[in-house]
């Protein structure tokens, strides 16, 4: 409460000094400096609260710079941005997904080199008078940000040597479980090997006397019914070897050949899917099931692959459940692999305040503000220098384990097609060969038909 008094105090206070409380005898340049902006900031999942703080924090070193931020829904986010563009009532600041960058990278603004913003304060102890400092702030470096961020967000927000944007915050995935359904089951220890999660999922499904499935030992095997079915496939494909993309170029269907279902693609692809064929013996979910996350809160469902926002999700579904995570198991554990999958803060191209805009998202991502919000959030951190720090947090340490070696292989103009490619990919995988087509050759076409489908994206 005290902390909320001293912010809005401030605010307050800067108010005053910007309508001209103390600010005689300032030249029409230093009047110029300050003259009042309103920076409009969409943001989509961040926490808006933190947020706003950081804004009431922010205007202190800037008081005539007004912070204004908006949550808008995921759904929605392209329709509001392209109308207010059009009608040039468009936000300063907003929430890209990485994988959508090159879909809006034409209406946002690079970062420049450098912006030119002002501090205002007062002086004197009986004769107030208001001091403008404008300063000319440098903004982090292509070098810097490859030495200072982890890996794959150099990779995601670089176009042709000019930074688009900066992550508060990173995700990659990690396993979710039960543990009352696991200690049910008999299962005394969490999995760490694939092979120990078959046998675990074996042992958590339970089906009813007309083979239906009445408890999923895992949310696996189906596109649509799967939050993160695009991100679980694309996993099981990196971990098996396969460059899933090179460059602009779609490459989990190269050398793939109708005579063969040895091809790596196909190997994750039947690994994934086997999971929803009632003729395997890891049977344990089909599509007539409900969503994947929903079923896992009810308590139907012993492992979830999900992110770290998945976290204060499951936690408001389901605030009793027995939880606990784990990292993903890995096919390969010496050379462990994992997705990203986050959002930065970038600036529209039509901003009128792009020095200020650009100014406050150095603010938001200074290590110590990436720290609070990484703290309040549980989202891993983008920073290098924070990783070992999380490391010691129970509930990041499965998702920061991986962090460094985590990539994001879609940089194409329509991540919304790629995903509903693979969940068609998925579903038909699944259906039966018709006529005298053998299921090798049906196979091989959906996997060329679907890397088509993706690169008319990219």
């Amino acid at each position: 409460m005290k902390k909320n008094k001293i912010i809005i105090f401030s605010i307050i206070l800067a108010s005053l000094l910007i309508s001209g409380f103390g600010c005689k005898g300032l030249t029409a340049e230093e009047k110029s400096a300050i003259k009042p902006v309103t920076i409009n900031y969409w943001t989509i999942f961040n926490d808006v609260g933190l947020l706003n703080q950081f804004a009431a924090e922010y205007k202190q070193e800037r008081p005539y710079v007004t912070i204004k931020i908006k949550k808008v829904r995921v759904e929605e986010f392209e329709d509001l941005l392209v109308n207010a563009l059009a009608d040039d009532v468009g936000p300063d600041i907003v929430s890209i997904h990485v994988r959508d960058l090159n879909k809006y990278r034409p209406r946002l603004s690079p970062m420049p080199e450098k912006v030119n913003v002002a501090n205002v304060y007062v002086k004197g102890q009986y004769s107030k008078e208001t001091v403008v400092v404008p300063l000319e702030i440098a903004l982090i470096s292509v070098l810097a940000l490859k030495s200072n961020f982890v890996g794959t967000v150099y990779d995601d927000v670089v176009f042709q040597n000019k930074i688009y944007g900066l992550p508060l915050a990173i995700d990659t995935m990690a396993l979710y479980y039960n543990k009352d359904l696991l200690d049910q089951a008999g299962v005394p220890v969490a999995p760490t090997t694939w092979e120990e999660l078959m046998e675990a999922i074996k042992a958590t499904t339970r089906f009813n006397e007309k083979g239906d499935i009445i408890q999923a030992g895992a949310s696996l095997g189906t596109g649509e019914n799967i939050s993160r079915s695009f991100d679980i496939l694309s996993l099981l494909m990196i971990q098996g070897g396969v460059k899933i993309a090179v460059g602009n170029a779609i490459a989990f269907d190269s050398g793939l050949k109708t005579s063969s279902d040895q091809h790596p693609t196909m190997a994750a692809l039947r690994f994934y899917t086997d999971f929803a064929n009632p003729l395997k013996d890891v049977y344990t979910w089909n599509e007539k099931m409900g969503e994947s996350l929903d079923e896992f809160a009810r308590g139907k469902v012993a492992f979830y692959f999900g992110f770290a926002y998945d976290y204060p999700r499951i936690k408001a579904k389901a605030p009793q459940m027995n939880l606990d995570i784990i990292p993903v198991p890995q096919l390969n554990p010496q050379k462990p692999v994992n997705v990203a999958n986050y959002y930065m803060e970038s600036v529209v191209g039509k901003s009128k305040n792009k020095d200020e805009a650009w100014d406050f998202i150095r603010f938001m991502t200074t290590p110590d503000n990436i720290k609070k919000y990484t703290t309040a959030t549980k989202r891993p951190t983008p920073l290098r220098s924070q990783i070992k720090e999380q490391e010691e947090d129970l509930v990041l340490a499965p998702f920061v384990g991986t962090v460094l070696q985590a990539e994001n292989w879609y940089h194409g103009r329509d991540s919304a097609v790629a995903e509903k490619a693979f969940n068609n990919l998925i579903h038909n995988y699944l259906q039966p060969a018709g006529g005298n087509e053998s299921e090798i050759k049906k196979n091989v076409e959906l996997i060329q038909q679907t890397a088509q489908v993706v690169q008319q994206t990219m």
